[in-house]
């Protein structure tokens, strides 16, 4: 249930590769272990020149626990995200942490502020990678800060970011997404999942009865 750092880094870059594909104000990551470590006080070594962008987006694990930082160099500000709220002291965190990046970049920090915007608050134990990665995609898009929180809407969000990153990986078009096999060697029969699209055996999903609607295992929870 909880979202580990590489599908983190790999939606995030999806986010933000769109995004620089539509707009001409354009976006940079620092991914989840760089933005981690400079949430520590540390100077990682990263190539990326602060300037030449309108917004740096960062996702922070504490603890096992995500929050979205991000950047605005122009503005000289940064805010911080966090799906639980954030206390003054993660704000006061932030702002020395960003404040710190920018100035080893080279950039002019003073008058530099942090701060939150209003947002929808986590109200389970895992779901915060689903919500810093709805914080990005609306940032990014300049959307109101809302989106349904009930059980069955983080779910749906699960979904959609599982089926964003199967769509823009290697072709698994051939393989079985239960058993990862190309051919049963019992089974030469295919059924395709009627929600995330993906193809199965149908002796791996139980011969499920082909006139009806197929839902895989995965997308039944």
């Amino acid at each position: 249930m909880e979202l580990e750092s590489e599908s983190i880094n790999a939606y995030m870059d999806l986010l933000v590769r769109g995004h620089n594909c539509t707009s001409s104000e354009k976006a940079a990551l620092i991914d989840s272990f760089a933005m981690t470590a400079i949430w520590s006080g540390k100077s990682p070594r990263l190539k990326i020149k602060p300037m030449e962008h309108e917004v740096v987006l960062g996702i922070i694990n504490d603890h096992h626990h995500w929050k979205l930082a991000v950047i605005y160099p122009h503005g000289k500000r940064s805010l911080l995200l966090d799906p639980l709220g954030e206390s003054k002291r993660d704000i006061k965190q932030c702002l020395e942490t960003t404040r710190a990046f920018m100035r080893n970049k080279g950039c002019k920090v003073s008058r530099w502020t942090c701060g939150t915007v209003q947002h929808p608050v986590q109200t389970d134990s895992t779901s915060c990678g689903v919500f810093v990665l709805k914080f990005a995609e609306k940032l990014l898009r300049r959307e109101e800060m809302f989106f349904q929180t009930n059980p069955t809407a983080i779910n749906e969000l699960r979904r959609e970011i599982a089926v964003k990153l199967l769509l823009r990986t290697d072709n698994l078009s051939d393989i079985c997404c239960y058993c990862g096999e190309e051919e049963h060697e019992n089974d030469f029969n295919w059924i395709q999942c009627d929600v995330c699209l993906r193809w199965f055996h149908q002796l791996c999903m139980q011969n499920p009865p082909p006139e009806k609607a197929f839902v895989c295992p995965a997308c039944v929870y």
